[in-house]
């Protein structure tokens, strides 16, 4: 093997320095990690001040950061060198093709889509929602079938699906195997994997249950949280199938986290190649932070799916000029106003990318004006009853920002006159908690709770040199489309928001972490030569032996690591969580009575409710002989009573003798009791007598 690669080099001093300035390039990125790793995250490591005095000392992330961007000019210096071109994204700019207007069904949609609007603006009585979201689908199918008929469009005969098929059989299964392991990595041992099931997550499912029940059909209101009542559907069509259970409240973010890593493939095959498909794919198949989103109940992992998504369909209908793609594009935009918030920054990076495309390349606009005025017009189609409610209802829409944003919460003034910072200090400390969070330092509290950085050094490296490429090649609207995606979600959802890094907001910017990643990987790699019958297997292997090793570190940290040291676990969680199987059973025929801490509000926590609905609940924190013959005895009462709070159960049991006395313990630390319970029929409640 030495021999081809010696000749390469000896044929080629271009080809030569080349390598040499990758090898300089990597090893420096490969001193840079070395340096944030061992770096002492003291308080001035955040200390803006201080960056500059203490780079000798590592106690600022300066230096690793400066050895880091030496790394990336000479990284894409050896990339100038060796003659690397990727391959231009081809944006077609003749003359659409004259067609006939067709504006009957157009006016129709827009105007049935105009009422519901107006109805959820001005009505303060919405009770006959449904009716209207019924209408928008109305509206929303007219519109579809309008540009559909246009285009002359008819679904794929069998025989072109079996020729496609068997044209792309490789690259399918290649495909299938990757999510379908992705599948199982978020899918296996669901129900106890994060442990314990959060509250929120509970909050989730009494809400989709609202809306089977028909108690909650107000679909242009917000539900809890301030969202719109349909980011609830998925999660109460699951409980509907699947009975009141974590696995059901869960398995809607499994499906969302498998169907993102398909988006990110789709996406970067349109715009990059398949290689960097594929290894993107697999890289965020196993991220640690992905899978743990991918098995919360909580939809935040939604962000990471519409996102690649829409700019996928973008993409390829500027790049095809297909109409469909611009259609489906424009109704998953609208869709994005119905789900989690950060959503909504989808549909706004392809318009802001559409945008760059017409004034950076003659003639786009005219050849693409019909295209983006059918993703606009069902944008608005699509959004237009929950737009129409957020115009009245404006503290709904900007809830969000408003409850955990610094500017608006005074977070931002509070931290000036507190530590005497200026602005920029603020600001620039808030992005580098929320941005080294990828690459260096640990990701404490906010839904994931990890002692290490989202990427494990290897795949940092590449991320790092992925990005200087990026950086590079910014022109472009494929890398302009990947830095916007990333650096808006961390900005936006992180930065300009209390408590960075903010895992469950930066969602968004995992799925472009996982192709800049993928890029600097594939860049890399495509040093290696290509000639002679084994090194020209050389690339492919590489890449393998990087995906397969990357992605063996993530899942023994996520599986293994992460359980073992009870990372995510909280007691007042999996109190809420395990006592659900002695309270669900009293149905209608019992009482529960919560003896706990009187500072946590554990009643108001939704786990509560959702796993036993019908259960009467209330608290009992003074303990007396006086209180409890006051109690209600006309069923069973169930009492439990906390860890710290035995002492009082204890006393019940010795005023009304013969009911049922349980300990439970802590399920991964049984070393620790979670709480005790004890029982009464109603029979020897109401024969107390103090």
């Amino acid at each position: 093997m030495a021999g081809p690669i010696f000749e390469v080099f000896t044929r080629n001093r271009q080809k030569f320095r080349s390598y040499i300035l990758l090898i300089d390039g990597v090893g420096l990125a490969i001193a840079a990690q070395l340096t944030l790793a061992h770096a002492t995250l003291q308080p001035e490591f955040w200390d803006m001040s201080t960056w500059l005095t203490n780079l000798g000392k590592n106690t600022s992330p300066m230096l690793g950061l400066i050895l880091y961007a030496f790394a990336g000019l000479i990284f894409v210096v050896a990339l100038h060198t060796w003659g690397e071109r990727p391959v231009p994204f081809v944006i077609p700019t003749d003359n659409p093709k004259s067609r006939k207007p067709r504006f009957g069904l157009w006016i129709t949609s827009l105007g049935l889509a105009g009422v519901t609007a107006f109805y959820a603006a001005n009505s303060t009585e919405l009770s006959y929602s449904l009716s209207f979201g019924i209408v928008s689908c109305i509206s929303i199918s007219l519109f579809a079938f309008s540009v559909l008929y246009d285009e002359k469009w008819l679904p794929p005969s069998v025989r072109q699906t079996k020729t496609w098929i068997s044209t792309h059989i490789a690259e399918l299964l290649l495909v299938l195997i990757i999510l379908v392991a992705a599948f199982l990595i978020r899918f296996v041992n669901l129900e106890l994997n994060p442990y314990s099931f959060i509250n929120d997550e509970g909050e989730m499912g009494k809400n989709g249950v609202c809306i089977l029940q028909g108690t909650c059909l107000e679909i242009m209101e917000t539900g809890w949280s301030q969202q719109p009542r349909l980011a609830f559907l998925p999660t109460g069509l699951s409980v509907s199938l699947l009975g009141t259970t974590a696995l059901a409240v869960r398995l809607p973010s499994a499906l969302i986290g498998t169907l993102a890593i398909l988006a990110v493939y789709l996406f970067s095959r349109e715009v990059f190649d398949k290689r960097t498909a594929w290894v993107a794919a697999s890289i965020l198949a196993a991220l640690p932070v992905h899978v743990h989103f991918s098995r919360l109940g909580v939809d935040n992992i939604m962000d990471s799916l519409t996102t690649a998504l829409i700019l996928w369909l973008l993409f390829r209908g500027i790049k095809r000029s297909s109409t469909i793609s611009f259609l489906a594009a424009g109704i998953i935009g609208g869709l994005c106003f119905y789900t989690y918030p950060g959503s909504r920054l989808a549909p706004a990076i392809g318009l802001f990318i559409f945008g760059y495309l017409c004034l950076r390349t003659r003639d786009v606009l005219k050849a693409q004006r019909r295209n983006f005025l059918v993703y606009f017009l069902a944008l608005a189609i699509t959004a237009a009853p929950i737009l129409g409610f957020f115009v009245s209802h404006v503290q709904d829409f900007s809830a969000r920002m408003n409850s955990v944003g610094i500017f608006a919460n005074s977070a931002f003034q509070n931290e000036m006159t507190t530590y005497n910072k200026s602005a920029f200090e603020v600001i620039t400390g808030q992005v580098m908690k929320s941005s080294l969070v990828y690459i260096a330092t640990d990701a404490p509290s906010n839904f994931y709770n990890s002692p290490k950085p989202y990427l494990v050094p290897l795949l940092a490296i590449f991320f790092m040199l992925g990005l200087a490429n990026t950086l590079w090649r910014i022109k472009d609207p494929r890398y302009l489309a990947l830095f916007v995606w990333f650096w808006a979600a961390i900005i936006l959802g992180s930065a300009f928001t209390a408590g960075p890094p903010s895992s469950q907001r930066m969602l968004a910017s995992v799925s472009a972490l996982a192709i800049i990643t993928a890029i600097g990987i594939s860049k890399t790699v495509g040093f290696l030569p290509q000639t002679g019958k084994f090194i020209r297997w050389l690339a492919p292997l590489s890449l393998l032996i990087i995906v397969l090793i990357t992605c063996y570190q993530n899942i023994s940290f996520y599986f293994i690591d992460y359980q073992v040291n009870h990372y995510f676990e909280d007691p007042t969680n999996e109190l809420t969580y395990e006592t659900r199987t002695f309270i669900a059973p009293l149905h209608t025929n019992g009482r529960f009575f919560l003896i706990g801490e009187p500072t946590v509000p554990y009643l108001s926590f939704m786990n509560f409710d959702f796993f036993s609905p019908d259960v009467e609940k209330a608290y009992f924190n003074e303990v007396t002989p006086q209180t409890l013959a006051a109690l209600p005895n006309d069923k069973d009462a169930l009492f439990i009573a906390t860890s710290t709070r035995a002492a009082d159960l204890e006393i019940i049991a010795q005023l009304i003798p013969g009911g049922e006395w349980n300990e439970v313990r802590r399920r991964y630390q049984p070393e620790d009791v979670l709480f005790y319970s004890y029982k009464i029929d109603k029979q020897l409640l109401q024969s107390y007598k103090p």
